[in-house]
């Protein structure tokens, strides 16, 4: 395994982007995972490497670089979760465009990286990103994960399942069925949408699951069993539609 951190100058500050891939020369399919609402930290980029593992080429950016957070942040705490909530609020899709696609040149610079259609995938607020990018990027991605999202159904004009126009990945969406933003209600919206714009899908839901679960460090929510569901999920998907 190769990894390293490297940083990106945007007109908004230096992102950091963690890098994960196998040894050798590759090139390998590039994968981008969207962090959650906790910060980048240790647990985040050790899910990026246990993708690289699978043979891709995974890069995981920090995007809460404009606000200047580091995770891990406490959402249980009253002021980590108004910081959480303020860099969330401040991060717009357009904004995250723009750095996905920062990223996607880094990438660009290195032999290693493939130069085919990509993967995504994210948890929580980065679930949600999952599916903005698949729109934002339309045919440059093959296939998406997005697991426990928040905020994929909403009555904004930007809710993400208002716009799937420009989506040609095929996506795995894992829903915990006791998180109560991926609401049945909401998923059944969501399925309406993908259906109306013939976009290949999996929904699953995950019995006894809560949001968050697939975080280790997190043992009021964690489930071994749904988190290592994903995972195989995630990786037949990008398998199938990766190689």
């Amino acid at each position: 395994m190769t990894e390293r951190t490297e940083k990106i100058q945007t007109s908004d500050g230096a992102m950091e982007v963690f890098i994960a891939r196998p040894d050798g020369e590759g090139p390998f399919p590039i994968v981008i995972q969207f962090m959650d609402a906790l910060g980048m930290r240790e647990e985040l980029r050790e899910h990026a490497r246990r993708t690289a593992r699978w043979g891709y080429y995974v890069l995981a950016p920090d995007l809460f670089y404009r606000a200047g957070l580091k995770g891990p942040l406490d959402f249980s705490d009253p002021n980590g979760r108004q910081q959480i909530m303020a860099a969330m609020s401040a991060l717009t899709d357009t904004l995250v465009t723009r750095d996905a696609e920062a990223t996607l040149a880094l990438a660009a610079g290195d032999a290693a990286a493939a130069t085919g259609r990509i993967g995504l995938y994210g948890f929580c607020m980065g679930g949600r990103l999952t599916l903005v990018l698949c729109q934002a990027l339309g045919e440059r991605v093959a296939a998406a994960a997005s697991l426990h999202p928040g905020g994929l159904v909403s009555g904004e004009p930007n809710s993400p399942h208002r716009h799937l126009d420009r989506v040609k990945a095929e996506l795995y969406f894992g829903i915990a069925d006791q998180d109560p933003s991926a609401t049945p209600e909401q998923m059944a919206e969501l399925e309406k949408a993908l259906k109306a714009h013939n976009v290949a899908y999996q929904l699953e839901w995950h019995p006894g699951a809560r949001h968050g679960y697939t975080m280790q460090s997190r043992r009021d929510v964690y489930q071994e069993a749904a988190a290592e569901k994903v995972r195989d999920r995630m990786e037949a998907l990008f398998a199938r539609k990766l190689a």
